[in-house]
């Protein structure tokens, strides 16, 4: 009797079996690395409020440091093998990756020609937005956009993470406080914190990026189960949108509407969700208005469009406008819906957005130079922001126009090459010293307070083009394919907010990282269907 016994597995074999088990290993680990992430920048606080964002980036470094440099090490090995397999190694990359290249590339460049090499490897104290942080950033999407495979996890993570900051932020402004942050705070200091993010910009700006996917889910999920938990989602963070008290995050959300609301035109169906969503806004500040009075806070002074959102006449009829057009919808779902429609709407909805940036521009201008007389111009005069100066948005007017004198002034290396990442304080401390203290005295300006031009300022002008090639590109690529799977238009609409907030606010601990893990998770999405086609 003959025993057949298996034949022994060449070299070739042996290290395709390698390289498949090390990029599985390789997945596992970027997952629980970008979930923990997800985790300890929502939750941790090492002192309440006191040096939170210091607090958050220290604990983001560890877990980057620690994950990635696991991560690393079985990517040598993956490399190794899948070099020894094949005899040519084909890279895919996307016009996306070549920009998150370029930009990384600028960024070490700027390093060096900034002249500030220690300053820029961390960053300024309190933003730590140095060298070290666009590595992260920059590795968190190469690796994700290619070792995702768990990306359904890592967002099931990162959206109940932030559902509970939701939540908690909402439960503030009623003066509730079940996490303790607010012990020994007086009413002025609970008005400027929320929740486990800390000053209630920096909490907005995890909102804004947040929020859009969960949106999504209640946009476009299929299933009656998924909706529901999209709609909960989406309602508390309205409510905590609504109430969060800074006007930028308003220019987000019309940022991520306009998104939605260009998809949403396709299908009579997805068009009467996006009135419900419309409607859910409305309804969720208006919920927010009575709720806030059971604990008011007194030295809580509502901005400009919050006010409006919560208290005023006008939103009341909006939401009125709102239930009543979604029923009308609703009642014509079955008619057919002509393609010459969705164009009307679309070219509509590009024409209002064009023209409300025209004209509060125009508005500006105008009234800043006195053009405006009598009661008109006393009503614009009555808003802050048609009034332009050096207090225009919180002193926005003062720093932007003392940035753009730096760029000005700059020599041609540093406006081509920058001055080094997170290196404004530096720079302009050691150029612009008296014309700094002239202006904000013993406090320091660390970063324009406008991302695209503080990295044009920082990276230079190869750097900065780079950089927004990225959110362009990335939003462009989601929304051609977003009927592969709706989570690209999350991605999309979460991006597209990014952008919006930070014209008026600044690279973060709080934000950054996670807009480039749904640019990863995106990118991902896209690799993984294109491979099913071939």
């Amino acid at each position: 009797m003959r025993i057949e016994t298996e034949k022994p597995q060449t070299i070739k074999e042996c290290c395709l079996i390698g390289r498949d088990r090390a990029g599985a290993a390789m997945a596992y680990l970027l997952a629980i690395t970008l979930s923990v992430m997800c985790l300890v920048v929502a939750f941790y606080a090492q002192d309440g409020y006191h040096q939170i964002g210091e607090a958050k980036f220290a604990v983001y470094k560890v877990t980057m440091l620690f994950g990635f440099s696991l991560f690393l090490a079985l990517g040598a090995v993956y490399v190794v093998l899948s070099l020894w397999e094949k005899k040519s190694w084909k890279i895919n990359l996307s016009v996306t990756d070549g920009c998150v290249l370029a930009y990384f590339l600028c960024s070490t460049i700027s390093v060096f020609s900034g002249g500030f090499f220690e300053d820029a490897l961390w960053g300024s104290f309190g933003w730590n937005m140095g060298w070290m942080s666009q590595l992260s950033f920059v590795l968190i999407y190469l690796t994700f956009s290619r070792f995702g495979k768990h990306y359904p996890a890592v967002l099931t993570v990162y959206c109940g993470s932030a559902f509970c900051v939701f939540a908690l932020g909402v439960l503030h402004r009623m003066l509730i406080d079940p996490i303790g942050f607010y012990e020994g705070l007086q009413g002025f200091q609970m008005a400027q914190f929320l929740s486990t993010m800390g000053q209630a910009t920096w909490y907005a700006s995890y909102l804004v990026v947040a929020l859009p996917m969960g949106m999504a889910v209640f946009l476009f999920a299929r299933k009656t189960g998924w909706r529901v938990i999209g709609g909960i989602y989406t309602a508390v963070g309205f409510a905590s949108l609504a109430t969060q008290n800074s006007d930028s995050a308003y220019f987000a959300m019309a940022a991520f509407m306009l998104v939605f609301f260009w998809v949403c035109a396709e299908r009579r169906e997805t068009l009467n969700r996006f009135v419900e969503i419309c409607t859910l806004f409305f309804a969720s500040g208006k919920a927010m208005h009575f709720l806030m009075k059971v604990h008011p806070n007194p030295d809580l002074e509502y901005d400009f469009i919050t006010s409006l959102v919560l208290d005023g006449i006008a939103t009341w009829i909006l939401l009125a406008a709102c239930i009543c057009l979604s029923l009308f919808l609703y009642r014509r779902r079955n008619r057919p819906y002509p393609l010459a429609g969705m164009l009307r709407l679309r070219k509509a909805a590009l024409i209002a957005v064009i023209l409300a940036v025209a004209v509060t521009v125009g508005l500006i201008v105008l009234q800043s130079r006195g053009l405006f007389h009598g009661g008109f111009g006393e009503k614009l005069s009555a808003v802050s922001y048609f009034n332009w100066g050096d207090e225009w948005g919180n002193g926005r007017g003062r720093i932007w126009e003392f940035s753009v004198r730096v760029f000005l002034r700059e020599s041609v290396g540093h406006k081509l090459f920058g001055i080094g990442p997170d290196c404004f304080s530096s720079y302009t401390a050691a150029v612009h010293g008296e014309e700094a203290a002239l202006f904000w005295g013993e406090k320091i300006l660390t970063n324009a307070h406008n991302e695209w031009f503080n990295t044009l300022i920082n990276t230079g002008i190869f750097g900065g083009v780079a950089y927004i090639g990225i959110f362009v590109s990335a939003v462009r690529q989601f929304l051609k394919a977003w009927r592969q799977d709706y989570l690209l238009i999350g991605a999309a609409a979460s991006t597209a907010s990014y952008m919006a907030y930070n014209f008026f606010c600044y690279q973060q601990v709080c934000c950054t990282p996670f807009v480039f893990l749904l640019l990863g998770a995106g990118a991902y999405i896209l690799r993984e269907k294109e491979e099913k086609v071939q």
